[in-house]
């Protein structure tokens, strides 16, 4: 692809998700009736929590890809709110398992049929054929960033580098592994 175009497309998917993160924070806010503030992230997690409520506090933080301290922060507001119960797991005192309160599974409905609605209003400019076109080439652009994303710990987890920007943090600090190429593999593998 050519790099004008290459560079035309990144701004264009850079401000179409900057768009689309905006439209669904004031359709979610507007959808989700009740006393509680949402804050960022917080539609995100009661989604993550209805699908696997009774999650470890670490499970959640590194699902979302978040310290544990913001999501120690998030969990305290959610709770203040009613939305969500933070309870010991009874095999493993260390542990915190996060529940969702009736209000909290209120909300999950509220918030899924605002993004219900508003992914209807989004694609509803293209025609189902295009839908299907447009999912398959951002899956395909998901897999790549998955690809170029390699953290460079063994097993492939991050280890508490905030969304995934290992290579960011790690300028500073000099490679304990030798010296490294972009995608994380030893210049000798190159």
């Amino acid at each position: 692809m050519e790099t004008t175009t290459a560079s035309q497309l990144y701004n264009a998917l850079s401000r179409l998700g900057r768009q689309i993160h905006r439209m669904e924070h004031r359709a979610v806010h507007r959808g989700v009736r009740g006393c509680f503030k949402m804050y960022r992230g917080q539609t995100h997690l009661l989604a993550l929590l209805s699908q696997k409520n009774g999650a470890s506090q670490r499970d959640l933080a590194e699902e979302m890809d978040v310290r544990p301290s913001s999501m120690t922060e998030m969990l305290l507001r959610m709770e203040a709110a009613g939305l969500i119960t933070r309870k010991q797991d009874e095999s493993d005192q260390r542990i915190m398992r996060i529940f969702l309160t009736e209000a909290g599974e209120e909300a999950v409905r509220q918030s899924s049929g605002a993004a219900i609605d508003l992914a209807a209003a989004l694609f509803d400019c293209l025609t189902a054929e295009e839908q299907a076109q447009m999912l398959a080439l951002t899956e395909k652009l998901n897999a790549n960033l998955g690809v170029l994303d390699r953290p460079w710990m063994p097993g492939g987890r991050h280890h508490g580098f905030h969304h995934g920007h290992v290579w960011h943090h790690l300028r500073r600090f000099p490679n304990p592994f030798g010296p490294r190429g972009n995608d994380g593999r030893a210049q000798d593998d190159l």
